[in-house]
């Protein structure tokens, strides 16, 4: 298993990981097996979400026994600072831990950026978070490249995820800005959430541009990540 590490956060982390939308789909014994098996592969990088129903629920049963074998991502859509605080509170229990190693603002459009970002703001919850030692990192995800371009100007981000596959290739200079700036890239959708068929082709176009730190196969015929 190749490893990089993830921008300035400093995480080594596996180049597959591993996104949690498809645990959806099995149980927590299903997941805890699962668990077992990537770390034996070598693979310990988890994305979850806290939109995705039980998924952090499940990660947090399966990874009992085996924390300290996967770097835990995980994200949420609150806006608020009260509510971002309590995502990271329910994080924290659901995934059984008492440190997330990356906190994601999950999907903001530019009006929410700017909103998480003023007094009250998301923003200040994580800051807390990170200072109180509950959360490492934070990032953001985005389906927009406004708003990754917006991303790449903010201080307090260390690493982007956005889609990246042989038919959106939108992003390619953007993700060479992060290398530039050393914040970790994420790619998601890596299958076009299913609209391409042969998964080893996929990925081998997405882990063929050195700037990608970690790949996430994403809903559908993609293997687990973020969804819209």
């Amino acid at each position: 298993m190749e490893y990089r590490t993830l921008g300035k956060t400093g995480l080594r982390i596996s180049r597959m990981g591993f996104g949690g939308i498809p645990i959806q789909r099995i149980d927590a014994e299903g997941t805890k097996l699962l668990l077992k098996k990537m770390a034996e592969q070598g693979i310990n990088y988890i994305d979850t979400a806290r939109g995705y129903t039980v998924s952090e629920e499940y990660i947090g049963y399966g990874l009992e026994g085996l924390r300290d074998k996967f770097v835990l991502a995980t994200k949420s859509m609150s806006r608020t600072k009260e509510a971002m605080a309590s995502d990271i509170e329910t994080s924290l229990r659901n995934l059984r831990t008492d440190y997330i190693d990356l906190y994601q603002v999950h999907n903001p459009n530019m009006d929410q950026l700017e909103q998480l970002m003023v007094k009250g703001g998301a923003l200040e919850a994580l800051m807390e978070a990170k200072d109180a030692g509950k959360i490492g990192h934070i990032g953001i995800t985005a389906h927009s490249t406004a708003v990754f371009e917006k991303a790449l100007e903010l201080d307090w981000v260390e690493t982007v995820m956005f889609p990246y596959n042989i038919v959106e290739s939108q992003g390619e200079e953007l993700i060479r800005r992060c290398a530039e700036k050393n914040i970790g890239f994420i790619a998601m959708k890596p299958l076009a959430g299913g609209a391409i068929e042969d998964p080893a082709l996929a990925l081998r176009y997405v882990c063929s541009n050195p700037d990608m730190t970690v790949v996430i196969p994403g809903r559908g015929a993609d293997v687990g990540g973020e969804g819209p």
